[in-house]
């Protein structure tokens, strides 16, 4: 059956999963049952078939190119983890940050900063961030989800419209894929530079962070978090489940190991600069130009060569320098593999989801909605929902923009809508979606690496999406009948600044939690 005839129940599935995995905190459960739904539903209502069909569509995931490289990175990502707690250098740099942060408010501004300066890829600085930020900020009893309410909005919104990252090349690419099929003689790489004005909730999600960070302001159950940690020392619920076990009294630093800040700094150094290498390399540099080059950049192995080569590094250091038994280098492997199982599954499960709410024409059927109700007035605002909404049911950014590329762009061009505003629509507006999904990979690292329950840090992100989302939409509608981007920036800041002081003002009363409950109540 063809994905477009499936309609409303194409939504089914990942609404289903995502509501049950918000109410029920069984994450992997809430997922598996989604998928079976889904599958069932593909394979003509038969219920034994769509269990047999699920396992196949796990299976499919999971030995996808790209996937099996991410899944791959992950178990990287826990040995390096396991062999920096073994080494003690993350305890080292730690302790020299400490000493020079006296605050917790410090210690936000830093993680924040930390996230944007890491602007090459948001996995890799996703993980760094919170790798180093996290003993950091447990220390000044800053709530793990607040950690990864700030690693979330620091890392994708900022290379998303880095001109130097995984993102751009993905990015223009696609631009120059509508331009060359409808003929239009302009550069993609400029309508991508300007493009990046009307990426409203891009950048109103980082002023968020720095403004809530500034003013120590929290709202709806991100307050309560923050209360909890400040009043009574817990970064994490009663009955949290952190995505990530991040128990560093699990790997013992040896007595004759004197750790040093470097056998944590040398490592991460190596991994930014070989997956940063990698990117230029893999897309034909130097025989082709940078930004070229990162138009063909294979971002997957990039990463990939980026966190071995931090592996190695940390080996030759634990071995050589620190000289540490490799039997117990082995044992930290391992442990850091177990810190990641978890995470690994559900990253599994929410690829599979993804692709059945695609299989089911989630893309095709929101679309069809959309264009029905379009005006070029009216189109950056939807164009940027409908974005929102299919990202938020398949759980990725990148894929939306897929979807929507070939839609919106052509509607745009063939409506006299200007292109810039389109396009930032589609590009921000797939960002804000995967923000409020639970079944988002860049969420589920996000909660893995602030050693965070995932539930939580959806419940308490999503409000702080939705107040940022809600004044983009707004600020679409007023592109649309011709307001400039900068001035409508300028305004949605103030609004944004006025709305959070409010927001902090009434936080429990006016913003519950997103689904169900929190694991504080």
């Amino acid at each position: 059956m063809p994905a477009e005839t499936y309609g409303a129940i194409s939504l089914l599935p990942a609404l289903f999963a995502i509501v049950l995995t918000l109410v029920s905190r069984q994450v992997l459960l809430s997922l598996f049952t989604g998928i079976w739904i889904g599958a069932t539903i593909l394979v003509g209502w038969n219920p034994v078939g769509g269990v047999a069909h699920s396992l196949q569509l796990v299976i499919d995931n999971v030995t996808a190119s790209f996937n099996s490289k991410l899944l791959l990175f992950t178990f990287l990502s826990g040995a390096m983890l396991g062999m920096i707690f073994l080494s003690g250098g993350m305890n080292a740099l730690a302790q020299r940050i400490i000493a020079r942060i006296k605050t917790r408010k410090q210690a936000e501004l830093g993680t924040s900063i930390l996230g944007m300066l890491i602007f090459v890829d948001s996995y890799a600085s996703t993980m760094i961030t919170g790798s180093v930020m996290r003993p950091i900020t447990d220390k000044f009893d800053i709530s793990r989800e607040k950690l990864a309410y700030i690693l979330d909005s620091t890392t994708s919104p900022v290379v998303s419209v880095a001109v130097v990252s995984t993102w751009v090349g993905f990015e223009v690419g696609l631009i120059k894929e509508q331009f060359t099929a409808l003929g239009i003689d302009q550069s993609a790489f400029v309508v991508f530079l300007q493009s990046i004005p009307f990426r409203f909730y891009s950048l109103l999600a980082v002023v968020l962070v720095f403004i809530l960070v500034g003013m120590g302001w929290n709202f709806g159950p991100m307050q309560r978090a923050e209360r909890r940690a400040k009043e009574e020392g817990k970064v994490l619920g009663d009955d949290a489940d952190p995505l990530i076990e991040t128990r560093e009294e699990d790997i013992v630093t040896p007595d004759h190991v004197d750790s040093r800040w470097w056998y944590f700094a040398a490592p991460i150094v190596s991994l930014v600069f070989v997956t940063g290498f990698g990117l230029l390399y893999s897309g034909g540099w130097p025989s082709e130009a940078p930004v070229e080059a990162l138009k063909g950049a294979a971002t997957a192995d990039a990463i990939l060569w980026g966190v071995f080569s931090a592996c190695a590094l940390l080996l030759a250091i634990l071995v050589g320098h620190a000289r540490v038994e490799l039997e117990d280098v082995s044992d930290s492997i391992f442990e850091g593999f177990k810190m990641v199982m978890f995470p690994v599954a559900v990253l599994s499960l929410a690829w599979t989801i993804g692709s059945v709410s695609e299989a089911l024409g989630v893309g095709p059927y929101v679309v069809s909605i959309a264009e029905g109700i379009i005006t070029p007035e009216l189109l950056p605002a939807i164009v940027f929902l409908a974005a929102a909404i299919i990202s938020f049911s398949i759980g990725t950014s990148w894929g939306t923009m897929g979807i929507m590329f070939p839609v919106a762009v052509p509607l745009a061009f063939n409506l006299g809508a200007p292109l810039p505003g389109a396009i930032g629509a589609i590009l921000t507006g797939s960002l804000f979606g995967d923000h409020c999904s639970p079944i988002s990979d860049t969420t589920v690292l996000s909660s893995m690496f602030a050693g965070s329950d995932h539930v939580d840090h959806v419940n308490t992100q999503i409000p702080y999406a939705v107040l940022a989302g809600s004044i983009a939409t707004v600020l679409f509608l007023a592109s649309g009948y011709g307001v400039g981007a900068i001035p409508l920036l300028a305004g949605g800041v103030v609004a944004l600044f006025a709305v959070a002081y409010y927001l902090s003002q009434h936080a429990e009363t006016t913003v519950p939690t997103a689904f169900g409950t929190s694991s504080d109540d």
